[in-house]
């Protein structure tokens, strides 16, 4: 395997198509249409970091820059994925180094990983990249569009 690591705001067409299947690996469906509309409304400072095997996508990273009152501006991997085939290959490993050196020439002293907590084998790869544990937040979230359609008034039949 030859490895590429490419840092792009806008991945080429023939990378962008292979999003979707990569996505489904990790059991995440989405259609080319809906990859095409997040990456346009992804913000400006945003990067993907496209891990190539010749033109075959292996792997991805999105970076982004998070702001809050909490902290300082903060580098975070917002996604990380790699192909199953090619897992324990070394392919993660350069997208965090990728990940690291971006956050490095941005200005930013940390970068934040986030994993679900059932992720047990993301959790050993963190820590075998030198990462800390350094919360144990839980996440919620509502459907919107569902809350509204329960809390609508009926009418009667």
């Amino acid at each position: 395997m030859t490895l590429q690591i490419i840092r792009t705001r806008h991945p080429p067409e023939p990378h962008l198509e292979q999003i979707p299947e990569l996505l489904e690996e990790v059991g995440v469906k989405a259609t080319l249409a809906d990859i095409h509309r997040r990456v346009e409304a992804l913000p400006r400072q945003d990067r993907i970091l496209l891990a190539l095997d010749g033109e075959h996508l292996i792997g991805f990273a999105h970076l982004r820059i998070s702001q809050d009152l909490l902290t300082d501006e903060t580098a975070e991997v917002a996604s990380i994925v790699v192909r199953g085939s090619h897992r324990r290959q070394g392919v993660g490993r350069r997208l965090i180094a990728a990940a690291e050196a971006w956050a490095r020439e941005s200005g930013r002293a940390r970068l934040l990983l986030r994993t679900d907590v059932v992720r047990t084998d993301a959790h050993a790869f963190y820590v075998a990249q030198g990462y800390e544990q350094a919360s144990t937040m839980l996440e919620f979230v509502r459907d919107l569009a569902r809350a509204r359609q329960a809390d609508a008034p009926t009418e009667p039949r």
